[in-house]
């Protein structure tokens, strides 16, 4: 059996939606598995958000649910911790960094495929060579800067400004065209929102935990 936590802010709307969503969709593929929620900074006790209620009503999707905040315990009974951004994950593993190995955001977890894997690398590569050379440059024209600097000069400034951005601007091309086709990692956060905006949401968690549970039947 897996035991899957989700976690967003607040414990109100996107995990606790998660983990309504999970729950019927493992029970409908059979898998042998567990799931709860809870938030970062939530506030115990607290019912699921109307926004998300009503989303979940519409789609026949049960749910019961009082908000919980991240605890050690939560975490070491969990197998599989499922944020709803990358903030929530940087902030988890920041709190709990032995942790690290099974912290991922839902989007990140459920969307690993081999294609998306190449885009990361293909990235990550451009990120790497863009901030070589904005460092290079700014070591090569330091004498430059120092000097515009020290007179004001504004338009010389402005004349370095342009040669920097002409110069990594290949690599920011290449970095815009892949985020053109690379899935977003985080789920958007409908709170305050109106009700479409909670069902957008829902639909960003369905489809996400759709392969989550696929990827879970067959065993990875």
């Amino acid at each position: 059996m897996k035991n899957i936590l989700f976690v967003c802010t607040g414990n109100t709307c996107r995990s606790p939606a998660a983990e309504a969503v999970y729950r019927k969709k493992a029970k409908e593929a059979s898998l042998e598995t567990d799931v709860k929620s809870a938030g970062m900074y939530g506030m115990p006790g607290m019912g699921l958000s109307q926004g998300s209620r009503n989303a979940l009503d519409e789609r026949n999707i049960p749910h019961s649910h009082q908000s919980q905040t991240v605890t050690e315990e939560l975490l070491d009974w969990a197998d599989l911790v499922l944020t709803m951004t990358q903030d929530h994950k940087r902030r988890l593993i920041e709190q709990f960094p032995h942790m690290n190995k099974i912290v991922y955001t839902l989007k990140e977890y459920a969307y690993d495929t081999s294609e998306n894997r190449e885009k990361k690398r293909m990235l990550d590569r451009e990120a790497a060579e863009l901030e070589m050379k904005r460092v290079r440059f700014i070591n090569d024209n330091q004498d430059k800067v120092e000097e515009y600097n020290a007179t004001g000069d504004l338009v010389k400034q402005q004349e370095l400004e342009r040669e920097l951005l002409e110069e990594i601007r290949p690599h920011q091309e290449a970095i815009d065209q892949i985020l053109q086709d690379y899935p977003s990692i985080d789920v958007v956060d409908p709170f305050g929102g109106s009700d479409q905006i909670y069902r957008d949401t829902l639909s960003e968690i369905e489809e996400a935990v759709d392969r989550l549970v696929e990827k879970l039947k067959q065993g990875d």
